[in-house]
């Protein structure tokens, strides 16, 4: 990949319907060589897929936390290690989680949960810290964020 084609992917990332001939004209590069290397992206799993972007606050979601989940308790580590990732992948399937991970350590998840206030994901995290499965749930409450914001929500206008 080389410079052109990071240039183009920042376009691509800030509005996916940009014509080629505007990021043609804006790379000074013929439009044929921005459709060939767009398509190029595509067909190398540079570029995955082209998708919708929805605010949050579409949802009703204006605040978000940052969660540390630590799954365990099991008799067997190997089930606690197997749990985890069930859980995250049960957590990646509700809209209140705009993000979800699991770390490095085999028994902790990261997750980014939204709200649509401090009552809703209190709420959220008492319903965690009453799993069998879960050991501990640390809150970390977002402020501004600075890069990222199309996960989390508004950007800084």
């Amino acid at each position: 990949m080389d410079q052109l084609d990071r240039e183009l992917i920042r376009i691509l990332q800030k509005d996916a319907k940009t014509p080629f001939t505007k990021i043609a004209e804006e790379l000074s590069r013929p439009d044929t060589t921005i459709h060939f290397r767009t398509k190029r992206l595509e067909e190398n799993n540079v570029v995955s897929r082209f998708s919708a972007l929805v605010r949050p606050e579409a949802f009703g979601f204006t605040m978000c936390s940052l969660l540390t989940i630590e799954i365990g308790g099991h008799i067997v580590p190997e089930i606690s290690k197997d749990r985890t990732h069930s859980f995250a992948q049960e957590l990646s399937q509700r809209d209140d989680y705009l993000w979800v991970a699991v770390d490095q350590e085999p028994m902790l998840i990261r997750a980014l949960l939204m709200g649509t206030d401090e009552e809703g994901i209190e709420s959220e995290i008492s319903r965690l810290r009453k799993s069998p499965d879960v050991v501990n749930v640390t809150e970390n409450p977002l402020g501004k964020v600075v890069k990222g914001w199309e996960i989390s929500g508004n950007p800084e206008r």
